[in-house]
């Protein structure tokens, strides 16, 4: 296993990104000096710039849709789907993105503040009721193994940071790819990786698309 970022166009896991990929640093970098100078991010989910693009042609207006981990992609997956469910333990943080659904009027959201021990339960939801789910925040093993049975057949699955971890072969990140990937040979899905920039980070990054 790779123990160290090689560059900054190595993932964690000693991947490089590729020419596509690198047609984004210009964008990267601005991003990331007004995160970094103002405070400013993008009203987009911080995914793979590429990633993005290929989630947007896959949402649908009557998608059933979970994130984990909220934040600036709450509204653009609000704007995307049916209905989001948006799951976030950080109350400073909620409290923020509460107030952009508000202003957003997005009455299509259900957005939980939750404890830890909560994180990822999905247990008031029926099997096979969402259509997508982005998983991006706590216990990301949790919210894989939650979220496998209530995935319908051939609904997607994305999992950000799919290159952590790589010194802690039993880290969060690592039991929570491999678990999805055990999911997509039980089901006979798909997966495809990016490895790419994301807005405000100059750095590259692994994240992990699924249908199952």
């Amino acid at each position: 296993m790779v123990a160290y970022r090689k560059s900054r166009f190595h993932d964690e896991k000693g991947n490089r990104v590729d020419f596509g990929g690198l047609l984004y640093v210009p964008h990267a970098l601005v991003t990331a000096i007004f995160r970094k100078l103002f405070g400013c991010r993008m009203h987009q989910p911080m995914l793979s710039f590429r990633a993005i693009k290929v989630i947007d042609k896959l949402l649908q207006p009557d998608f059933n849709c979970v994130e984990f981990g909220s934040g600036m992609s709450t509204a653009w997956f609000a704007d995307r789907c049916g209905f989001l469910l948006s799951v976030e333990n950080d109350k400073d943080w909620c409290r923020l993105v509460d107030d952009m659904i508000a202003d957003k009027g997005c009455t299509h959201v259900r957005h939980e503040l939750r404890t830890p021990d909560e994180f990822a339960n999905l247990d008031n939801y029926d099997d096979s009721f969402f259509d997508f789910a982005l998983i991006d925040g706590w216990d990301r093993v949790g919210c894989v193994q939650s979220v496998i049975p209530k995935i319908k057949p051939g609904g997607w699955v994305y999992l950000d940071n799919s290159d952590k971890d790589m010194t802690r072969p039993d880290g969060d990140l690592r039991q929570a790819e491999a678990a999805l990937l055990d999911a997509v040979r039980q089901r006979g899905g798909t997966t495809r990786y990016f490895v790419d920039f994301a807005a405000g980070n100059l750095f590259a990054e692994q994240g992990l698309l699924v249908r199952l």
